[in-house]
């Protein structure tokens, strides 16, 4: 019996991530106090001038401007300028800090093409990001043993990690309501076609250029699952987020039958 020396993509193959650091951008908004959920937002073509005189003009995945949306439907269907023009709004600064509290540890630089995904990380790093998101703000560092028994069963070691609220509670609750709405009505209702209408799914599709990598992360209550699609040689894979990763994932849940009721809200949250 050899060493194992293969390739884990799982914890080894970094990849850009896409749209899945959107959530990023809005739970900063949120939490900056001057957004809620139907805050007006701009999804009319928007163009950024850098330093050098570059013109960058991010398209949306429909090639179509939707005009004034809300904060929620610009989320849950992903569109791209809103998510820019949000993005700009609060500023690369605000969000680099979410991203760094949510436990993001990769070099990031304030260029806008960050607000889109220009991130490489590993499925394994995608899982620890939405842990936190998707727990209330609780990081939760990830592990594989639980415990180690002897032959009796009586534990030996126990591994009980740190748990941390690095979010606030009434944000990461906006947030997750968010990221339900990407399943009740945006690019991850293809779910709920085969599982019941009262778990409470909450997540996000990701698609990078070319539809090289296929993403989705997301949390049908206490169970939380990231999918990535994609060539080691990055030719593109020819599926999105929805089309490739999303059955995956889906699949996964109908097999589990997780029980997914809502999140308690906090009481720092009002409708």
């Amino acid at each position: 019996t050899g060493t194992f020396t293969g390739y884990n993509r799982a914890v080894d193959a970094s990849r850009q991530v896409g749209s899945l650091l959107k959530p990023a951008i809005y739970l900063t908004a949120l939490a900056s106090g001057q957004y809620n959920w139907v805050s007006p937002l701009d999804d009319s073509p928007v163009e950024i001038v850098s330093d050098t005189g570059k013109i960058w003009q991010p398209q949306n995945y429909d090639q179509q401007s939707h005009g004034l949306v809300t904060l929620q439907d610009a989320l849950a269907h992903s569109y791209n300028q809103a998510a820019v023009r949000l993005g700009m709004t609060v500023g690369l600064p605000a969000i680099i800090n979410t991203l760094r509290q949510l436990g993001v540890e990769a070099d990031l630089k304030p260029y806008p093409s960050l607000l889109l995904g220009a991130l490489h990380q590993t499925p394994m790093d995608v899982l620890q990001l939405y842990q936190t998101m998707l727990s209330g703000g609780v990081e939760a560092p990830l592990q594989s043993i639980r415990e180690v028994v002897d032959s009796r069963g009586q534990a030996l070691q126990q591994f009980a990690g740190e748990r941390r609220q690095v979010i606030d509670a009434g944000d990461a609750y906006l947030l997750h309501f968010g990221l339900q709405q990407v399943m009740r009505q945006g690019t991850g209702a293809a779910a709920y076609q085969r599982l019941p209408r009262n778990m409470v799914l909450a997540g996000k599709t990701g698609t990078t250029n070319d539809l090289r990598d296929s993403w989705f992360a997301g949390a049908a209550g206490q169970l939380l699952a990231v999918v990535w699609l994609g060539r080691d040689d990055n030719k593109p894979v020819g599926l999105s987020g929805g089309t490739g990763a999303l059955p995956v994932w889906t699949d996964l849940m109908v097999r589990l039958q997780p029980s997914a009721p809502a999140p308690a809200k906090p009481a720092s949250v009002s409708w």
